[in-house]
This record gives structure tokens, C-alpha cells and sequence, in this order.
């Protein structure tokens, strides 16, 4: 039985300001319609108390009724350490399905090992995925650097490989009604501002301006965003989706003066909040991003959920009653 849809934040409306809106948690919207696709994304979801584990609340959540499943990076603490964590991962997320997009974290690397991402999810670090008119590009920010001094020189035939791939993909986008860029580390920072021209501050790290290889002038959003300006003129529609959120901000959706939409999404409240570090500035509850695909209008939009609403939809209340203590305890909390 369908249920009411609830409003949503529509890509289709021009907006000729630049249009900040801070998440605050919604309920969730279905899905409307038999064409219409929903997309999951989580960013920063692992679990602060565990290397090997994403936030126990998420368990909860049925996956497989999504469309597609985004994973936007950090997926645990340290998860390629063991296979054992990616087999853990797999049981969850199906990592080898085309429906599960991986866009690599720096902790999915931390005392890690590459081929072992690399076996898991049988694909490149960086790469596309073509779904019903959406063009899908995966970026490996960790191949970004992310710091205000000179790029460290190492891996650099590397890194120029994927800034040189990503424009020639860019180049021959023609065909698609949407283009969503799916990355870790916040990208386009200088572009994050608010009607009084402030530069806003919404990733656990705002990089001004990212380096995309061993290059000292080198500029991603210089480089980059004419590309996709061009692209949005030609009336594809362009969005570009971070998930290193959650400290700072709880997620963000800024359309650009070009019709450019930028969005952030990501959770952290699995850690300790009597002891947290100081770099976590934002305890409010988590939220989680769901975009909806209507590939026949074709239309993308997206709503920002609350994590502990979206659980409370999909579970039942015996359930919830019957769960460990810290899980509750972080459900309650938030």
C-alpha cells in the first residue's frame, strides 16, 4: 500500500542564489511509483568503539529493499585490515552487486591493505556505473591531498592517472540525464558559502584547495568544476555527494549559482560523547540521505532521515526492545 508522499528537496527547481540547507531530520519518503529507484547512502558510518565494525544502529536497516546501496567511505575504522572485516561488509552490502558503490574512505585504508579492497568489491578504486540515464562516477580521494602545505611526492603516476581519467570521462558525457559524483573527502570547498559570501565549513575536513595529484599549483575545483558547468549547461543535471560528514556538520545541500548541487551526508554519534575528541563539534542526532531516481520523468531528488526514524519504520518494536544495551542506549540518545 503506498503512503503519502512527504516533501522533498526537488534537483529540478533553479535556484539563481546559493541555497544552504543544514539537514534537520524527516521522516522517510517512499518510493513512488513501479520506475522509481531509492538510493541509500551512508557516509562515515563505522562504529567509534570497534576497528571492525559499522555503527551497530545500521545493522538494523534491511538493504536489500534499496535500489542501490552508496557507501560514502570510512565504512569501519580500519577496514581492510582483516578479510574478516570485508566478509563482515559483504554479508551486509553484497560488495561485488553493480547496486553497491564504494567510494573509498582514508580509514577503509588505515593499516590496511588495497588488494584486499580490491578482491572484495572486484572493481577499480575509482570508477563509473551507467544506471537507467544516471551516470554514476566513484572518485579515491585518497589520492587527493587534503593539507594546506605542498603535496607529499609519492604514488604520483597514480594519481595523475585518475584526475586524467576523470576528465576524459567528463569530457564524453552526453547521453545521461544525471551526473552524481560520489566521493569520501569534501571536494568544491570554496564553493560551500552562504547568502553573505561566508565560507561554510560542513566536512570533517574542508580542504582550500584540494591538490588531485603531486602537483604544488594543482587545483581540483580550478580544474574540475568548468567541466561540470559545461556538462550542467548542456542539461544534464550535475550532483556531487561527500560522506566525510558528521563532526562538523550533519549533512548539507548547497545548489551553486550555476544549478550545481552539492550535497554532504554522515553520521557519528556511535562514540563516547562523555569523552569526545576535540575536533567533534556537532552532537546533534544523525541523519541519513536518501536520493530518489524517477528515471522515466527523469527527476533526481533526495531527503535527509532520521537515522533512529528510519529504524523505528523498518523494525519492529519487540525487536528494538530485544536489542543489546549500547544499542538502545545510542537509539535513545538520539
Amino acid at each position: 500500500m503506498k503512503r503519502p508522499k512527504r516533501p522533498i528537496i526537488k534537483l529540478g527547481v533553479i535556484i539563481a542564489l546559493v541555497l544552504l540547507i543544514i539537514t534537520a531530520c524527516q521522516p522517510p519518503a517512499p518510493a513512488v511509483g513501479d520506475s522509481s529507484q531509492q538510493f541509500i547512502f551512508l557516509g562515515h558510518p563505522y562504529d567509534w568503539l570497534t576497528e571492525n565494525r559499522i555503527d551497530p544502529r545500521l545493522e538494523l536497516l534491511d538493504f536489500s529493499q534499496y535500489q542501490g546501496v552508496w557507501l560514502g567511505g570510512d565504512v569501519c575504522a580500519r577496514t581492510s585490515k582483516s578479510p574478516a572485516t570485508l566478509a563482515y561488509l559483504d554479508s551486509l552490502f553484497d560488495l561485488k552487486s553493480l547496486e553497491t558503490q564504494w567510494a573509498w574512505g582514508n580509514h577503509d585504508l588505515l593499516e590496511g591493505d588495497t588488494d584486499l579492497l580490491l578482491q572484495a568489491t572486484d572493481r577499480p578504486a575509482y570508477t563509473t556505473h551507467w544506471q537507467d540515464g544516471l551516470q554514476l562516477i566513484v572518485l579515491n580521494t585518497n589520492l587527493f591531498w587534503h593539507h594546506p602545505w605542498g603535496p607529499a611526492q609519492e604514488d604520483c603516476e597514480e594519481k595523475a592517472a585518475q584526475l586524467h581519467w576523470l576528465k576524459s570521462v567528463l569530457d564524453t558525457v552526453q547521453a545521461a540525464s544525471h551526473l552524481v559524483l560520489l566521493h569520501h573527502h569534501g571536494l568544491f570547498n570554496e564553493l560551500k558559502i552562504n547568502e553573505k559570501g561566508d565560507t561554510l565549513l560542513l566536512d570533517n575536513v574542508s580542504a582550500m584547495p584540494v591538490r588531485p595529484d603531486c602537483r604544488k599549483g594543482g587545483d581540483f575545483t580550478a580544474e574540475i568544476y568548468p567541466r561540470l558547468k559545461a556538462i550542467r549547461q548542456r542539461g544534464i543535471q550535475v550532483v556531487s555527494i561527500s560522506g566525510d560528514v558528521g563532526m562538523v556538520s550533519k549533512g548539507y545541500s548547497i545548489t551553486t549559482p550555476d544549478s550545481i548541487h552539492l550535497i554532504g551526508s554522515g553520521i557519528n554519534n556511535s562514540l563516547d560523547k562523555q569523552y569526545p575528541p576535540d575536533y567533534v563539534k556537532n552532537f546533534q542526532p544523525d541523519s541519513i540521505l536518501l536520493i530518489q531516481f524517477e528515471p522515466k520523468t527523469p527527476a533526481l531528488s533526495w531527503q535527509f532521515v532520521c537515522l533512529s526514524s528510519l529504524i523505528q519504520e523498518q523494525v519492529s518494536r519487540a525487536s528494538l526492545n530485544s536489542l543489546p544495551a549500547r544499542t538502545r542506549l545510542l537509539l535513545a540518545n538520539d
